[in-house]
């Protein structure tokens, strides 16, 4: 069993999850009476491999399990798939992995060019490091769930006003519904983004004492993109709050959610081609032949 599980690769469970999409996609198209119960099949087992992938890493990495950029977004791709299928299962007829399943697919996409060397760790900063990467994963989770219930809403106002039926197999919750998803959504994306954030100057704060990390100025490009970030989520979450009992309410909510998912996905794209000193340890800055080449005696000897 062990052999078994360590040999379950990213790729075991991303096709898993590209199979079911493609079965729900296939809703649009034609019918079919084994389709729903081969698309849960898929997911169910990608989720399954899924979930064994980070069992095993969290059981065999020496440091503090799930606790590197590349297992972040494996864990939020993981909630992601989760609530697919269990909203899929409680809603046949809606298709609800049409909308998760590439966000989820995306995540697993981010992990894979993401570094796998664990964050530095102290006995100070576990704790720490446990709460602003949960409120980040929250927050993350929370954007693309709101901006799925956006899109949804969307289609299906579009489909009440020109009065059309909906097609086969594509049926959409009630727009009160989505319009309520979307809204506590993005409240749990601001409020969730505002403590990963704080909690994230915490941490920092805790580093910098331990002399763990290097100083994270507050131009790093990771202070300043969560910093845009976490400032539009909380300003999108208020816009909303303002208009919610007004007409145009729900779709300027609607809008605003996928504006967000936008930002959250700008935000990450930023993360692969900014370099920052966020998560940096000095020790993890050299190569492996730079620390095995230089040793305290020699460092001595250059020094003038």
């Amino acid at each position: 069993m062990g052999d078994f599980v360590a040999g379950i690769s990213v790729v075991c469970f991303a096709a898993s999850y590209a199979v079911a999409l493609a079965f729900e996609a296939s809703r649009l198209f034609f019918r079919s009476g084994v389709r729903g119960a081969a698309l849960v099949g898929f997911a169910a087992a990608g989720l399954l491999a899924h979930t064994l992938f980070l069992l095993w890493r969290a059981i065999n990495e020496p440091a503090v399990p799930l606790s590197s950029e590349f297992d972040w977004y494996l864990l939020a791709a993981w909630l992601l798939a989760m609530g697919s299928l269990w909203l899929t299962l409680a809603n046949p007829k809606t298709p609800v992995g049409l909308f998760f399943l590439p966000i989820v697919l995306l995540l697993i996409g981010r992990a894979e060019v993401a570094s796998r060397v664990p964050f530095p760790q102290s006995p100070a900063t576990q704790a720490w490091g446990m709460i602003h990467g949960s409120f980040n994963l929250a927050a993350s989770v929370a954007v693309a769930v709101g901006a799925v219930g956006g899109l949804m809403w969307l289609i299906q106002a579009g489909r009440l006003s020109r009065k059309t039926t909906p097609a086969q197999g594509f049926r959409m919750p009630s727009l009160e519904k989505l319009a309520a998803l979307t809204g506590r959504s993005m409240v749990v994306a601001a409020t969730t983004g505002a403590a990963g954030f704080l909690s994230g100057m915490v941490l920092n704060a805790i580093n910098q004492q331990s002399g763990l990390l290097e100083t994270v100025p507050w131009n790093d490009p990771v202070v300043l993109r969560m910093g845009l970030l976490v400032g539009w989520l909380i300003l999108a979450a208020v816009i909303a709050r303002v208009l919610a009992h007004r007409p145009q309410g729900p779709r300027v909510r609607a809008w605003l959610s996928l504006v967000s998912l936008l930002v959250l996905a700008a935000s990450m794209s930023w993360g692969l081609v900014g370099s920052s000193r966020h998560g940096r340890s000095p020790i993890a800055t050299l190569t492996p032949t730079e620390t095995s080449e230089t040793s305290p005696a020699t460092a001595e000897e250059d020094r003038p």
